[in-house]
């Protein structure tokens, strides 16, 4: 009896500790994935977590040496680039690859069950539909009010009877609760909703002296979404931005980080993260409230400020970071979009839409709102909801371009310095395990629009600004450009990287140099985006770029072969292929939560490279240069006649087809 006993308890103690292990890695795999929620996080491929090195110069914890580390890798890579400036990769948009992986089904967004009320600027009603067909109509109306970013609540429920007109005081957001009779059963019914308003209790600074009428600023961004993806997915509101807004858009604009904090802390602070107190959740318990953030410096300016963003749960300021004790910004939705995603979430809502509205239109149509209000206004709306899948996003293309439409409807574009951005492409998606993927991920859109004032005033600042779309530019310049355009010298920040001989934030109203390397700019090497030419050394391959380039020459005079003789090969004068970024092609990950350092792995295979040859042929003496493209997994090379040039007169050489095929002259060479 005892023994049996004895075994029993001693089963039962193993089948209790067997069920503890068990709970407590439930519990720990369930937070561990409960951390990747955040979408805009990388994820990394098996090919990616293969091979991967870490760098074994830094700590990983340790922010100081973190930042040692970093102006380190910045000062070693100045003495290599420092001058140089940047040929960014010539990436087709509409590459069959990538639109092969974009290609999905037409998504859909449906919002059903509509809006018994609508709210616009301050005022609140019931629409007309409602009214007709409902009868004994209560509403009640409760405010959000914001107290912490981690803390709301409701205000008292204020009752109105028969559809009377509500208006927004206390907050910018309310709940509303109807219920009425059906006109015809008379059986009862019901509805809740929430709505984004304007109040009328913001209290503004008044201007100082000579500064009444500065000008508006306009930032509108979408998350994780690279400049050619906006052209992929929003062609026609990147074609409205480009040649009928004639936004400045920047061709070689390069992120500087990690994830969307590091492309805001820049734009909207002048600072990166590290150079910033240290605010994260992990180690601190400040705020970001004492942060030198543009909305700020506004509001004491006389601004009426906005900063919009929709996914609260991801929020930039708020996911590794304590986020803010007072809200930053004159109108802000944090509490809003929380509250409803809790009344939506028990109710099994859909999470894209905002009542009968999908929820990146509410944030056009707010930021729209906004401004029409009076006074100076700066608006900082950041959509996130529908850019983590590409096939979403491109829903918006039709609404998008109309509300640019508007914007210059009403004239905004006369007062309001226009920046249409994104913070960083796809780090997610099977785009990035492509070569032009991993580009894609440091080259965001960023278009300027400047006031139709300022380019009346200064034609020189729309003059600069065109010639530096081509020169390397990054989310520090974004900063600088706008304290500048505002007339804010106080505000610049002279930082300089040891070594370089410009500030590392530059305006983009004023000349940048062209010989601005990454290194001089700020950008660490596995983020620079920037190709380098250098010359082939393999004998083999110079023979065989110079033979593909006659072969391609003498392809287009065979049907004249008649008149033109074959060229031949005289002299190699030299060979170069375009090199990617090794840091570019070998990067995986963040090697830390907070993106501050990388760790690598084996280099992605390039499935082309871009080459460059400078050749003799003969008969005569044609200097020819061009450039072509080798398809690595076919082992052959592409050419075309735009990308050949003759450097050296061809006189009489074509005589005999000059009149009859002119488009030949460059390559002909006639018989005698």
């Amino acid at each position: 009896m005892s023994k049996r006993w004895y075994r029993s308890r001693r089963n039962h103690f193993i089948i209790i500790v067997i069920t503890t292990i068990c709970i407590i890695y439930y519990i720990s795999d369930s937070w561990r994935r409960g951390l990747n929620m955040d979408l805009t996080r990388r994820t990394e491929t098996h090919a990616e977590r293969s091979s991967v090195v870490v760098p074994s110069n830094i700590k990983k914890s340790g922010r100081e040496s973190v930042i040692e580390f970093i102006e380190n890798q910045i000062k070693e890579s100045l003495q290599q680039d420092k001058g140089q400036g940047c040929n960014m990769p010539q990436l087709d948009p509409f590459a069959e690859e990538l639109v092969a992986l974009e290609r999905k089904k037409q998504p859909s967004i449906v919002c059903n069950d509509p809006d018994w009320v609508k709210c616009y600027l301050s005022k609140c009603w019931v629409v007309k539909d409602i009214l007709r067909t409902t009868k004994d109509l209560v509403c009640t109306y409760q405010d959000i009010l914001h107290q912490t970013d981690w803390k709301r609540h409701l205000g008292p429920v204020r009752t109105i009877k028969n559809g009377g007109i509500f208006t927004l005081e206390k907050s910018d957001h309310i709940k509303i609760k109807c219920k009425g009779k059906r006109g015809n059963s008379g059986s009862e019914t019901t509805w809740v909703g929430y709505h984004i308003g304007f109040r009328k209790s913001v209290e503004r600074l008044p201007p100082p002296p000579g500064r009444e009428d500065t000008y508006n600023v306009l930032i509108f961004g979408f998350d994780s979404t690279s400049k050619f993806g906006i052209m992929r997915n929003l062609p026609r509101s990147f074609n409205h931005i480009k040649n009928h807004l004639k936004a400045t858009v920047l061709d070689a604009y390069n992120i500087v980080g990690d994830g969307t904090p590091a492309a805001l802390f820049p734009i909207l602070t002048g600072k990166t993260e590290l150079e910033l107190p240290d605010v994260r959740k992990a180690s601190s318990n400040a705020t970001l409230d004492s942060f030198p953030f543009l909305f700020y410096k506004l509001k004491k300016d006389g601004y009426r400020t906005a900063y919009f963003e929709d996914m609260p749960e991801i929020g930039t300021f708020q996911y590794r970071f304590n986020g803010f004790k007072q809200q930053p910004a004159d109108h802000y939705l944090r509490s809003f979009y929380l509250e409803m995603r809790k009344w939506s979430k028990w109710m099994k809502k859909n999470s894209y839409c905002v009542g009968d509205t999908p929820q990146y239109k509410v944030m056009m149509n707010i930021t729209e709102q906004f401004m029409q209000l009076d006074g100076k206004r700066f608006a900082f709306t950041f959509v996130a909801d529908i850019t983590h899948d590409a096939s979403f996003i491109s829903l918006a293309d039709d609404d998008f371009l109309e509300f640019l439409r508007r914007l210059e409807e009403r004239g905004d574009l006369e007062d309001t310095l226009v920046i249409l951005m994104t913070d960083h492409g796809p780090r997610y998606s099977n785009i990035r395990g492509t070569v032009q993927g991993r580009f894609e991920e440091r080259l965001a859109l960023m278009a300027v629009r400047l006031p139709d004032r300022l380019r009346r005033l200064n034609p020189y600042a729309q003059e600069n600004l065109e010639q530096n779309a081509a020169v390397l530019t990054t989310p520090h310049d974004v900063y600088a450009t706008i304290v500048d355009i505002l007339k804010w010298p106080q505000h610049r920040n002279p930082y300089r990287v040891p070594g370089a001989d410009f500030p590392r934030g530059m305006s983009l109203i004023e000349p940048i140099p062209r010989n601005r390397s990454c290194s001089e700019a700020g950008i660490e090497p596995h983020w620079c985006a920037c190709v380098n030419w250098k010359n082939v050394t393999d004998s083999t391959m110079m023979q065989r770029t110079a033979d593909a380039f006659v072969d391609y020459i003498n392809q287009l005079t065979e049907p004249q072969r008649s008149l033109c003789v074959p060229r031949t090969l005289k002299e190699i004068k030299w060979v170069m292929v375009q090199a990617p970024n090794k840091g570019v092609l070998s990067f995986v990950a963040a090697n830390d939560k907070d993106g501050y350092t990388g760790k690598f792995g084996k280099a992605i295979k390039i499935p082309k490279q871009i080459y460059q040859v400078q050749v003799v042929v003969g008969p005569g003496h044609g200097v020819y240069e061009a450039s072509m493209t080798y398809l690595t997994d076919e082992d052959k090379f592409i050419m075309d006649t735009k990308d050949i040039s003759r450097t050296n007169v061809y006189g009489n050489e074509p005589h005999c087809i000059s009149a009859t095929h002119p488009h030949l002259n460059m390559y002909c060479y006639c018989k005698k």
